[in-house]
């Protein structure tokens, strides 16, 4: 049965490939309402055909956001053909930020809308959800996972809660949504953040249980269900925090970000927002989130820069070679670790500043500020100098590695107290 149901997603998969094509060859195609009404399908179906194209080497990258943008006035979701929507009949796919619409409640950033050019994704096609949220909820994937509730949405991803139908547990299921700036690249980090933090099996890692795609080509991915909140939520609320527990914060994250060092791996991102702090009957962990900006190292990983120009990151947390768009080490996830926990202990990161570009500007022409210059309370003994060479312009003059630097936070007391003592805890 299961073999007989691939067989029908594969061959309309071809049916809908050569309908394509066959527009395409008819020389009468120069953008996406022509491929509506030569396809006969909605604008989301021609825009997942065209990036399936372009893996299949039918399509050049330089094309695709031409032939998947509207040319004329009025959405070209509109049309209706049989089988599908029209504009007045299909139900309102939501897209704002998850702040706004379920604050604190996922511990999963929502898959940002991407501005990088086209690229193959993968070695098979790229699929996105086409459906309503709600329609969702009470589905059933691969007989193994209920979807109970929504728990986040943004641009262009959704976390929902979802119910191992036999073991009862709850996990967090993430999907891609169908966004108008969609483009291969970002199916290509969705599916980097499942295989990537998958294979490293760490407490301070999320854990990935499942990887795959529904009979209609979405994109999912099982993860662990944590409660809790981000750091940055912790920040926003009680604006500094006691050395002691920065401190602890601080090793969790570095112990878990060296061990994805240790298997190759450069994270890319490390920031407040992806450091989630998961409450259980255990107490307390730090868990690191967000890989789909991760990349291996050794085989020339590079600052990421989108079409605009625009590098990739939060330029907040972000190194100055990051920044320059140069080639990237593990020191890099170093620098931003180091803003973190600067951070935690001053109450701003190192540069901070009314815009991008003025942080940009500062990041790339100036040294970082001394913990104890700016900050409102005194710093432990010894965080100047650790921090501080972590967050050196040049990465030859930080420690070595997260492990060396996590050690040397290890060893920084806690400030003086009002005897003129020092606590070592």
């Amino acid at each position: 049965m299961l073999t007989t149901w691939r067989s029908v997603v594969h061959f309309q998969r071809l049916s809908r490939m050569r309908r394509f094509v066959a527009a395409l060859a008819s020389g009468r195609v120069h953008g996406l309402e022509d491929l509506v009404e030569a396809m006969r399908v909605s604008a989301a179906v021609v825009r997942a055909t065209a990036f399936e194209a372009v893996t299949w080497g039918i399509l050049g990258s330089d094309d695709v956001l031409t032939l998947t943008t509207p040319s004329r006035p009025g959405p070209p979701e509109a049309a209706h053909f049989p089988g599908t929507a029209t504009a007045a009949t299909a139900p309102t796919m939501v897209a704002s930020p998850v702040a706004s619409s379920h604050p604190a409640v996922s511990p999963y950033p929502p898959t940002p809308a991407s501005s990088y050019p086209t690229a193959p994704a993968s070695n098979y096609p790229p699929a996105v959800s086409v459906l309503p949220l709600s329609s969702w909820v009470g589905r059933t994937l691969k007989d193994t996972w209920q979807v109970e509730a929504l728990l986040g949405h943004g641009g262009m991803g959704a976390v929902f809660r979802a119910k191992h139908l036999r073991t009862g547990r709850r996990y967090a299921l993430k999907i891609m949504l169908s966004h108008a700036e969609l483009t291969a690249e970002a199916l290509h980090r969705f599916e980097r953040e499942a295989t990537a933090a998958s294979a490293l099996g760490h407490a301070g890692i999320v854990a990935v249980h499942d990887f795959d795609r529904t009979p209609d080509g979405a994109a999912y991915l099982v993860m662990d269900l944590l409660e809790g909140e981000t750091l940055q939520q912790r920040l926003e609320r009680r604006g500094m925090l006691p050395w002691p527990e920065a401190r602890r914060i601080a090793l969790e994250a570095g112990d878990a970000l060296a061990s994805a060092h240790e298997a190759g791996l450069l994270h890319r991102d490390v920031k407040p927002a992806n450091l989630f702090l998961a409450r259980d009957r255990k107490g307390e962990r730090v868990v690191l989130l967000d890989f789909g900006l991760v990349k291996r190292m050794g085989s020339g990983v590079m600052s990421r820069v989108t079409a605009s120009g625009a590098v990739v990151g939060t330029p907040l947390y972000m190194s100055p070679e990051q920044a320059r768009g140069e080639r990237l080490d593990a020191r890099s996830d170093l620098y931003g670790l180091a803003v973190v926990v600067f951070e935690m202990v001053v109450g701003v990161p190192p540069f901070f500043d009314r815009t991008q570009a003025a942080v940009y500007a500062r990041l790339l022409r100036e040294p970082a500020p001394k913990a104890s210059s700016i900050s409102p309370a005194a710093c432990p003994p010894g965080f100047d100098d650790v921090v501080g060479r972590a967050l050196s312009t040049h990465r030859e003059d930080r420690q070595e590695s997260v492990r060396t630097f996590v050690g040397a936070l290890a060893m920084v007391g806690s400030p003086p107290t009002k005897a003129g003592r020092t606590a070592i805890l």
